[in-house]
């Protein structure tokens, strides 16, 4: 178990070199990875990494800088936080702005609950339902999609709106043609 204010103060510290564009993201992986006594990236898995857009480099960077933690310890197992950083950051890194979870509280906790949860680690202090709870309340790609649903719904019940006005209308001209 891990102490969620302590990732937070340290996403809070992060410093300016995992905020520009001038760290190599591939070699970041592997250095956390080889930190935690596991195998680094080679060619092949580190292939992902290379080309990066700037957001999602900038949020690998931010995440690197958080996992390094000792709390994380030998719990950092590369396979899982390959898996996070290659496919779970992308999509998080288009709907929010990287520098955020550094500086925005809530966005540190959703950053920090969700390398917990891609590493398989319980914050302490939490049950697993208590820990999904939270993150459901912080999760920005949840969030976004919940928007989306209700967007589409509030565009599906405005189609049915207007096909019904449209064949009220029918109605009331086939019935004044009639007469």
């Amino acid at each position: 178990m891990i102490v969620l204010s302590t990732l937070t103060r340290r996403l809070a510290e992060t410093p300016n070199d995992f905020l520009g564009d001038t760290a190599f993201a591939p070699a970041v992986i592997s250095d956390v990875l080889t930190s935690a006594g596991k195998v680094g990236l080679d060619s092949v898995t580190a292939r992902p990494f290379v080309a990066m857009n700037p957001r999602w480099r900038e949020l690998v960077l931010i995440t690197c800088w958080l996992v390094a933690d000792p709390s994380f310890g030998a719990v950092v197992d590369h396979e899982p936080l390959v898996r996070f950083l290659r496919d779970d950051l992308p999509r998080l890194a288009d709907l929010v702005e990287p520098r955020r979870f550094v500086h925005d509280p809530d966005r540190r906790e959703e950053l920090a609950r969700l390398a917990m949860l891609a590493l398989a680690v319980m914050p302490s202090g939490e049950t697993a339902e208590q820990a999904a709870d939270r993150l459901a309340t912080v999760d920005s790609v949840r969030r976004y999609e919940v928007l989306e649903a209700a967007k589409a719904a509030e565009q599906r019940a405005d189609a049915v709106r207007r096909a019904m006005e449209a064949e009220r209308a029918r109605e009331a001209a086939a019935r004044y043609s009639q007469v």
